[in-house]
């Protein structure tokens, strides 16, 4: 997953720099008008891959911390990200398992091991996977498909 992600990025032409960061997981910026990922050299695979998408979203937003001008912006630009990497994520994993409406997306949240507020989003992602795949209407209030 790491190798498709980081070709995707250099696709881009966002630049991934791997560094000590103190407190951060990944950080993005611009450096002489060239964005570029810096990621903490100390995470491990799977947390690369899923901070490189984190941060490749705010990318894509055209997300800029000198315009966050309070605390409410600023989640919401963090939510957006995430739910990028979510989005992201479940793609690559469907193409190599094949998500059916039998797959058991609660070993997916287990082992992408993500804050439990973004469960929801996995779950929306896995139900959006499963009815385009497989014709299906997803009922909201449940983990259920209806035809």
């Amino acid at each position: 997953m790491l190798k498709k992600i980081t070709c995707k990025i250099k696709n881009l032409g966002i630049k991934i720099k791997y560094c000590y960061l103190k407190e951060e997981d990944g950080i993005f910026d611009f450096f002489n008008n060239i964005p570029i990922i810096f990621i903490n050299i100390n995470l491990n695979e799977l947390e690369t891959s899923l901070t490189l998408l984190h941060e490749t979203a705010h990318f894509l937003n055209g997300d800029c911390k000198k315009y966050i001008t309070n605390h409410f912006q600023n989640d919401n630009l963090e939510f957006e990200a995430n739910k990028y990497m979510i989005q992201e994520v479940m793609k690559m994993l469907d193409d190599e398992y094949n998500f059916t409406p039998d797959t058991n997306y609660q070993q997916i949240i287990d082992s992408l091991n993500l804050p439990y507020h973004l469960d929801g989003v996995i779950i929306d992602e896995f139900n959006s996977i499963i009815s385009d795949k497989f014709g299906m209407t997803p009922y909201c209030e449940t983990d259920y498909f209806y035809e």
